[in-house]
């Protein structure tokens, strides 16, 4: 539900509420208060397991970042974008945002053949702990900017505001990938960077215990999460079929048919 912020001026109210049997609603209001109740509730409790997961990856971050060379990740980001960005364009380029990857009801997914679909050329960061990738692709990001280029920014949905996943540059059909705890990506790429090129392996592996442990708490704390999505989504199934049993589809139509022809009158009368 969006609250209209200027109704009528800018936005138009359509009340489909009017198409209901409400007394046939009423006669299964509690089955209906139950239902929204719990699922409210799956919600909830799916979004603590997802904090909980994002503070134990953002430990197991923080854990890496110790170790990692962020001169060394800055030297390869030059040579990368002599190589790759050239010259660039005048003028600063904008970056936009979109996930390509979610926590779903159906699982952990990511929509790896979006990248496919925009990008000849794929570069894959191969890094399981998320601190040399979030460096190396901050530093190309910011790069590609400066040249001028346009980037699409696919961001972490567990940190969306200080963590990107994917790197697109629609110009040069180039993309750069990275994993994470549940993975690679299965994409065909050109070449895949590994971490370690950038990390203190020695001093890394002292904390295999604690970054083992966090590896296996965060997935269980994500299938977890799903899980309660799953739920989530059956219960809305079985709160939807009230809805739709006390609908009255033929006055939806109508009104369907009366904001069509509105749209058309205004916008583009000469069809009408």
């Amino acid at each position: 539900m969006v609250e209209p912020r200027y109704p009528g001026a800018f936005e138009t109210l359509i009340a489909l509420g009017d198409c209901w049997d409400e007394d046939a609603l009423e006669a299964s209001r509690p089955q209906i208060m139950e239902l929204s109740a719990r699922i409210s509730r799956c919600h909830e409790h799916s979004s603590r397991f997802l904090s909980a997961a994002g503070s134990i990856l953002n430990d197991t971050y923080r854990i890496a970042l110790e170790f990692t060379d962020a001169a060394k990740i800055e030297r390869y980001a030059s040579r990368f974008a002599r190589r790759e960005l050239g010259r660039g364009a005048s003028g600063r380029g904008r970056q936009s945002f979109r996930f390509l990857s979610g926590v779903t009801n159906q699982g952990l997914l990511r929509f790896d053949g979006t990248i496919q679909a925009l990008a000849q050329k794929i570069y894959l960061v191969e890094d399981p702990y998320g601190a040399a990738s979030r460096l190396l692709l901050d530093q190309i990001r910011a790069r590609a900017l400066e040249r001028g280029y346009d980037v699409i920014v696919c961001s972490c949905p567990l940190s969306p505001f200080d963590k990107a996943e994917h790197l697109i540059i629609p110009e040069l059909s180039l993309a750069v990938m990275s994993g994470n705890c549940t993975g690679l990506p299965q994409v065909k790429a050109c070449r895949t960077i590994h971490y370690t090129r950038f990390t203190d392996l020695e001093g890394l592996r002292a904390m295999r215990n604690r970054l083992g442990l966090n590896k296996k708490a965060a997935l269980q704390l994500l299938g977890r999460s799903c899980e309660l999505l799953a739920e989530a989504k059956a219960l809305h199934d079985e709160l939807e079929r009230y809805y739709i049993a006390a609908t009255d589809f033929e006055a939806v139509d109508l009104v369907t048919d009366a904001l069509r022809e509105k749209i058309l009158k205004k916008y583009h009368p000469s069809v009408g």
